[in-house]
């Protein structure tokens, strides 16, 4: 296999631990600190870590040097030098020698961290390299389900991301991808309400006063709506996780789980909800209908959204089972009754989710 290490590329058995690698070198163990992969490796878990062909390692082995005052506070080294002087660490505040601090595992700060290519090459490492945390999050979260939730409540967090982060992720990418779908979907603008919920009229009569006490055409009015609606939906979104985590509560009564665990799952499932529902689907429909529109086949607006619907739907039931039984330790046909009620719920939050964007769009107007 071939490991990059300190950027050079060198051939290795197979099977080798990252321990063998360190013998191999012919380093001494209690003197070497090692970045994985943009991981900082504690050295009781060398044994352990197993290396994988095209792995980038960074291994730093400590050297005496001067500590004098001139050197102590010494903030920067050049790349192609070695760091013999003492330095101080910014995270830890202890003294320091070589590229890492032994006390937090912080780097000591080069000249070359700043350069505009170092930035932008190690940022895109660390989102799209395969074994980062984000990318590994998303992959087990929709390859998996329900792995992501069991790993964060059993304390395996360190190689994903948060809870939290996994849903927000989710919400930006479906707010950067919204405009090229040209779906409604958590946007919903006046005109939708007006036509197309079971609470229309009441929506039309709302809008209308609303529009005349403002002393605005119903065109004006619509206008700074839908622009209203933009921005709440953004910050809004969220309300749905907790909505969703009460009805999982009482769904999984008697199970004897945490609220937390129960918010957890919420956020994960969620995640999947807008990656599915909200922009996955949307934009394979969507695309399908561009290409049928070739052949003179029209694929409606109504179609669409009705294959949207129904698929989404079958998605995150198979989806939803398969997370419960893993995460609940549901048997088969009680997954699937419960998957039933709780896809059937995240529905109906969608829509209390709009009538409550409508609200206050409307009063924000």
């Amino acid at each position: 296999m071939i490991l990059i290490i300190n950027g050079d590329s060198r051939e290795f058995p197979n099977g080798l631990t990252l321990s063998a690698l360190i013998a191999q070198l012919g380093m001494k163990a209690d003197r070497v600190a090692v970045e994985l992969n943009l991981e900082i490796v504690p050295r009781d878990k060398w044994q352990a870590t197993q290396l994988k062909d095209t792995d980038r390692l960074e291994i730093v082995h400590f050297v005496g040097g001067g500590s004098g005052p001139e050197n102590a506070l010494r903030p920067r080294y050049n790349a192609d030098e070695n760091i013999e002087a003492a330095w101080i660490c910014a995270s830890c505040s202890l003294e320091a020698k070589g590229r890492f601090c032994s006390g937090c595992g912080e780097k000591c700060p080069s000249v070359h961290d700043l350069s505009i290519t170092h930035l932008l090459s190690h940022a895109g490492e660390t989102l799209f390299h395969w074994d980062s945390k984000l990318l590994l999050s998303f992959r087990v979260l929709l390859s998996r389900p329900g792995l992501l939730s069991s790993e964060y409540v059993a304390g395996r967090r360190k190689p994903y991301v948060h809870p939290f982060q996994v849903f927000f992720i989710a919400n930006l990418l479906y707010f950067l991808i919204f405009p090229l779908i040209g779906w409604t979907g958590l946007k919903t603008p006046l005109k939708i309400y007006e036509t197309m919920q079971s609470y229309s009229t009441w929506a039309t009569r709302m809008a209308t006063h609303r529009a005349a006490v403002k002393g605005m055409t119903m065109a004006e009015f619509g206008q700074r709506f839908d622009h209203v609606m933009e921005l709440q939906a953004k910050s809004m979104v969220l309300i749905m996780v907790p909505i969703f985590a009460l009805a999982l509560a009482a769904v999984q009564w008697g199970k004897g789980r945490y609220a937390g665990e129960h918010l957890v799952f919420s956020l994960h499932y969620m995640a999947v909800w807008l990656l599915i529902y909200m922009i996955g689907l949307p934009t394979l429909v969507r695309q399908i209908g561009l290409l049928l529109k070739r052949w003179s086949i029209f694929f409606t607006n109504g179609a669409q959204n009705r294959t949207i619907f129904f698929v989404a739907g079958a998605l995150l039931l198979g989806y939803m089972v398969v997370a419960l039984r893993r995460f609940y330790h549901e048997r088969l046909f009680a997954a699937l009754i419960k998957g039933v009620v709780l896809v059937w719920i995240s529905a109906q939050i969608l829509e209390l989710y709009r009538l409550i964007l409508f609200v206050t769009a409307l009063y924000s107007v």
